[in-house]
């Protein structure tokens, strides 16, 4: 009872779209059931003799054909369906990956980083300067103050 209440809620739109993802994903299962079904019906014993019990219930040859073509008719229409999913799928995978690429893009350019400029270099001559300051340090004496007073 709570599927079937459940399914009088459904809108037409998602029960097809329910109907549509399990097409596409079993797809073989249909064309397994559908020609079960075919051979079935051919596989039934039946005579046709007119005025007979049988004759009255059974189906003449000629309906059995025309029934077949048309489950035929069927299979093809379904088989298309399927295939036009596959590619919407396909297409929609394609464009989703292609947007990807776009947006990777897009975040290389921002993240591209600005040109610093370099300064010029001193055209001090680094040896003398440093290198006589540290001497200085290490021989100076310090010098005691008188006491103030």
């Amino acid at each position: 009872m709570p599927g079937i209440i459940s399914d009088t809620t459904k809108s037409a739109k998602q029960i097809a779209q329910q109907v549509a993802k399990q097409m596409a994903q079993e797809p073989l299962e249909i064309l397994k059931k559908g020609t079960e079904q075919i051979t079935a019906t051919q596989n039934q014993p039946e005579t046709y003799e007119p005025g007979s019990e049988a004759a009255k219930t059974a189906v003449p040859p000629e309906e059995k054909a025309k029934i077949q073509a048309q489950g035929q008719r069927q299979i093809q229409a379904l088989e298309t369906e399927i295939r036009e999913i596959r590619n919407a799928k396909k297409q929609k995978e394609q464009a989703r990956e292609q947007q990807e690429l776009v947006q990777q893009d897009a975040k290389a350019k921002e993240e591209k980083p600005l040109l610093v400029i370099a300064s010029k270099h001193s055209r001090r001559f680094a040896g003398f300067g440093q290198k006589a300051q540290a001497e200085k340090q290490q021989t100076r004496v310090e010098k005691p103050l008188p006491p103030s007073g």
